[in-house]
């Protein structure tokens, strides 16, 4: 498989040649691994030349020796997780025989490097910050990537057409990158266990056949809120989704939201008012909706094919950009803000734990936050990309996946 590769200067080390003797080139790495962490914890906005520098016992100033500056940094992460990926995908072609031989052996190692390594990527998170050069290339490797997976899966059942193979080979890329989300408190070990069980339910999840004659969903019409209120929460919300919250400045905001900044802060303090009032919204509007779902359901089967239901179409929905930004830039907000939404989340989650459980004995509510956050890892990621959202019969299809991941057979006797 031909792979796109990083020009050297978004990485140099501040002279013209690409060359690095062998200490500055571990040296060099080394600072690209802990930013990666650093920026994978905290976020790439969130972390400073002088942390970085301190987390490989270096001042600032010494980083500048061997990067121009954090971008640099960045670009060089993504590029060490994605060259770490591509040596797992060969190697696993040069040592497998066969194509199931193939795909297992390279998600053993996706699952070692996330689970033991703590290499989730960061392109899932940070992929806003990228120029539009680097962006195009990282974008081209997790296509790849994906698509390396999708061939390993039509090779297995040439039933899969590649339409549904694509949907998979996403689902499975995806699901291990959000690994930190569904660590939780599980030891490595089952943390692997679990990824094992997610991703072969995934690969052999019987997707359902869509109609020819199938439409897409019609894509929502934007709409100006009457309110001034709402028109600046509707115009952030577009502007954080598209370009993240740190970079967009409240002059940003007042100009979509058709008003001067003056007017604008006679409705909120700041932009860290208008991202927690849209994240609140979001979390509580999500217990809403599916409180309204449960009401009817009365036993745990219903209760999951309601939970399913409803962050489905929540996410396919208008408020999907919500449960993205949530994702992202949650960690904008003070600690205690965090806090505060994390609990409300936590409230959701545990409709899920409570059904798994009483459906599955075998499994702990470890077990079962794991799963929930793997669906819903996995719905939200799917449903932020174009070629799967406006797809006929999606909705349809990520319901048959949620379904099977939830309660994955290789976790049940």
């Amino acid at each position: 498989m031909s792979r796109p590769t990083a020009t050297p200067t978004n990485t140099d080390t501040g002279g013209d040649s690409p060359s690095l003797s062998t200490r500055g080139g571990q040296r060099t790495e080394q600072i690209a691994r802990a930013a990666a962490r650093l920026f994978q914890d905290t976020g790439y906005q969130n972390v400073s030349i002088d942390q970085i520098g301190a987390a490989v016992g270096l001042t600032g100033p010494a980083v500048y020796r061997h990067f121009k500056g954090k971008y640099a940094i960045l670009v060089r992460a993504l590029q060490g997780q994605t060259d770490m990926v591509a040596e797992l995908e060969e190697q696993a072609d040069r040592t497998g025989s066969t194509p199931r031989e193939q795909l297992d052996l390279f998600l053993e190692g996706l699952s070692d490097l996330t689970a033991n390594g703590d290499e989730a990527t960061l392109w899932r998170r940070e992929r806003r910050h990228l120029r539009q050069a680097e962006y195009e290339l990282f974008r081209d490797h997790f296509t790849a990537n994906r698509d390396y997976i999708a061939s390993k899966i039509t090779a297995l059942n040439p039933a899969v057409d590649r339409r549904k193979a694509e949907l998979l080979g996403y689902a499975v890329l995806t699901m291990y990158s959000n690994t930190p989300d569904i660590r939780g408190h599980l030891s490595p070990e089952r943390l692997m266990e679990i990824q094992a069980a997610l991703s072969e339910t995934i690969i052999d999840c019987p997707l359902p056949d869509i109609a020819p004659d199938a439409v897409a969903p019609p894509p929502a019409v934007p709409r100006r809120p009457a309110g001034r209120r709402e028109r600046i929460i509707e115009a952030s919300t577009r502007l954080f989704e598209e370009r993240g919250f740190y970079d967009v400045r409240i002059d940003d905001i007042a100009k979509a939201s058709e008003m001067s900044v003056a007017t604008l802060y006679q409705h909120v303090t700041g932009k860290a008012q208008v991202l927690r009032a849209i994240l609140e919204r979001g979390a509580e509007g999500l217990l809403y909706v599916t409180a309204d779902a449960l009401a009817q359901a009365t036993t745990p089967h219903e209760v999951l094919e309601a939970l399913i239901r409803t962050y489905i179409r929540q996410a396919l929905g208008v408020h999907g950009r919500i449960m993205h930004i949530l994702a992202s830039d949650l960690l904008y907000l003070s600690e205690e803000e965090q806090s505060a939404l994390r609990e409300t989340q936590r409230e959701y989650v545990a409709e899920w734990v409570q059904a798994i459980c009483e459906l599955a004995a075998d499994l702990t509510p470890a077990d079962a936050r794991a799963l929930t956050q793997a669906v819903i890892g996995v719905v939200t990621d799917v449903a932020q990309i174009p070629q799967f959202r406006e797809r006929p019969g999606i909705a349809e299809e990520l319901t048959a996946l949620a379904t099977a991941m939830v309660l994955p057979q290789g976790l049940l006797r």
